[in-house]
């Protein structure tokens, strides 16, 4: 469970508080029940551990999440989860007991019952003001607490049992393994991302980081289709090798950044220039049409506004930074930047339907799950939750792509 409160986050800041002080581990949490009648009640078989975990844990992450946190505290961990129906609230369709299921933490206004907000009614759940707490003025809000008393994004995976809304929940299909059917929920953001901006055959596109969003994401624009050439910045020779698996066509290791751009401009045929001060840019008709940032962090987004072509895009898609402090975004305007954030996953059309990404990611792998075979590199009982979320946090140093919990089955 994760215990958000003040005095703890100023005493990690300061680094007073040991490594785990902002989580919670007990064997004595009370079974969670169905309280509302949208509720189900899933017994998790694994649970991924996502890197926007590891930055709660270490209160690295913009104090701005805090309007999307949950409002119960200490509120359940872990939304990457595959697992079993227990029980089904009264007014839950489609769901049974024994079903395998994936979850989504996106809890938008379907999932309560209100009407439709203005983002859900443009097929944008995943940034429905009921996240935060705002419900559609009905007598229907008080069932849940009141105007600011509910909401946030959904978890629960790190746990025997955990509780959520039918409509965060989708059927796995009967040919795709749990460990492959864990990678739905990251592979739904990917699509979430490439949708934003989606590639034609005839673009350069650059994928910044190859942990599981970056890796993702060349699956996503392989799985929809385009045929664009994808360049992977990738740290680690075990994450080159991945990316070529699911479809990148060079990927760069380099870390020294003249080198790195050098590199890129060369595998884009675009042009570097040198300022009176700092780093070389690239500039001009030439480079990377899109840049899908997997990463996020001051260091990253300053690499895709130097590297970004005249009227280029960046979509940022990770979120490891908070403020940034060295960011030159005169270059947004320099260059015309098209500049997207894709947050988490919800409704996209896809071959003029409108469909869930979950299911359009479920579409995708049943295409060839074997794709996806090894992906989840390590695996630990919730009780060495210590070793495993020190490994989710130097993947480089374990060779590790995805770290999950198992339960029993």
């Amino acid at each position: 469970m994760y215990d958000l409160k003040i005095s703890k986050i100023i005493r990690k800041k300061i680094k007073l508080a040991g490594k785990y002080t902002m989580i919670k581990y007990r064997t004595d949490w009370p079974k969670p029940t169905i309280k509302h009648p949208r509720q189900v009640l899933v017994r998790p078989v694994i649970s991924g551990i996502c890197a926007s975990d590891i930055h709660q844990i270490q209160v690295n992450i913009s104090y701005t999440a805090s309007i999307l946190a949950r409002k119960e505290n200490p509120f359940p961990l872990g939304h990457e989860v595959v697992g079993i129906v227990e029980e089904v609230g009264s007014y839950v369709q489609g769901l049974s007991i024994g079903d395998r299921v994936s979850h989504s933490p996106v809890v938008s206004c379907s999932c309560y019952g209100f009407d439709l907000c203005k983002s859900c009614k443009a097929g944008r759940p995943e940034t429905c003001q009921a996240i935060t707490g705002i419900g559609d003025d009905s007598a229907l809000e008080e069932q849940y607490g009141g105007r600011l008393k509910f909401g946030g994004f959904g978890g629960g995976g790190f746990s025997e049992y955990f509780v959520t809304y039918a409509g965060q929940l989708q059927k796995v299909p009967n040919n795709i393994p749990d460990d492959v059917a864990l990678l739905a929920e990251p592979l739904a953001v990917a699509i979430h991302a490439v949708k934003r901006k989606q590639p034609s055959d005839t673009d350069t596109v650059i994928v910044i980081g190859a942990g599981v969003i970056g890796l993702m994401i060349v699956r996503a624009i392989r799985g929809l289709g385009s045929k664009c050439k994808i360049i992977v910045l990738a740290r680690y020779p075990f994450q080159e090798a991945a990316a070529k698996k699911l479809g990148a066509d060079v990927v760069i290791s380099e870390r020294q950044t003249d080198a790195l751009y050098q590199d890129v401009a060369d595998s884009t045929g675009g042009h570097l220039l040198k300022p009176t001060l700092g780093k070389r840019i690239l500039y001009g008709g030439s480079g990377p049409d899109i840049i899908f940032d997997s990463v996020g962090t001051d260091s990253t987004l300053e690499d895709s506004l130097h590297l970004i072509k005249n009227n280029g895009t960046l979509v940022i898609v990770g979120m490891g930074f908070s403020v940034t402090k060295k960011t030159d975004w005169v270059l947004a305007v320099y260059k015309q930047v098209n500049v997207l954030g894709s947050m988490m996953h919800g409704l996209e059309t896809h071959e003029g339907r409108t469909i869930d990404t979950f299911e359009l990611a479920f579409d995708l792998m049943k295409e060839d799950p074997t794709l996806f075979d090894g992906f989840v590199t390590h695996r630990y009982s919730i009780d060495e939750y210590k070793t495993a979320f020190s490994v989710a946090s130097k993947k480089g140093k374990h060779n590790a792509i995805k770290v999950a919990f198992e339960f029993g089955k």
